[in-house]
C-alpha cells in the first residue's frame, strides 16, 4: 500500500513533467536535440489514477498549495521546512488528514526515509581548551629617552 505522502510526491513529479511538456520553449529544445515527444495522455491518466486514490480534501489542499508554490510537498530536515527554510516549532504542528503542514508556507511536509531511522551514535570529540598564541618577538625600543 502506497502512503499519502508517496502519492503526493508522485503527483508532484507528474505535475512538474506536465508543466515542462506544456512549455513550447522546452518542447522546441528537446525536439532540436532529437527527442520525439508524444502526447501527455498517459501522464494525465496516471495523474488522475493517483489523485483518485487520495481523499478529495487532500487533493484540494495539494492543488491549493500548488497554485502558490511550484513544489507543494517539501521535506523536513532537523525541524526545518525545506520549502521555506523556516524552523518549525515542535509543539505547533498542524495535522491535516494525517499529513503534516508547514505553519508558514502551507506546504505538505514529509520526513525522508533516512531521517526516520535513528541516527548512529557520533563518537565524542575531545574539546580542547583555548589555544594561546606564541609569544611575540620583543620589539626594538625606539629610544631610551637619552639624548646624545
Amino acid at each position: 500500500m502506497i502512503s499519502q505522502v508517496q502519492s503526493l510526491l508522485l503527483l508532484q513529479e507528474i505535475d512538474a513533467l506536465l508543466q515542462d511538456l506544456a512549455d513550447a520553449k522546452n518542447r522546441a529544445k528537446e525536439k532540436a536535440l532529437g527527442f520525439s515527444l508524444g502526447s501527455t495522455t498517459g501522464l494525465d491518466a496516471e495523474r488522475a489514477r493517483i489523485a483518485q486514490g487520495l481523499s478529495p480534501e487532500v487533493v484540494q489542499r495539494y492543488e491549493q498549495v500548488r497554485r502558490r508554490h511550484a513544489r507543494a510537498v517539501a521535506p523536513v530536515r532537523r525541524g526545518v521546512c525545506l520549502g521555506c527554510f523556516t524552523v518549525r516549532p515542535t509543539k505547533s504542528a498542524l495535522p491535516f488528514h494525517g499529513l503534516d503542514i508547514c505553519e508558514r508556507c502551507g506546504r505538505i511536509l514529509f520526513r525522508s526515509a533516512e531521517q526516520s531511522q535513528p541516527a548512529s551514535p557520533v563518537p565524542a570529540v575531545p574539546v580542547r581548551g583555548k589555544q594561546r598564541r606564541p609569544p611575540a618577538a620583543p620589539r626594538p625600543q625606539r629610544g631610551s629617552g637619552k639624548s646624545a
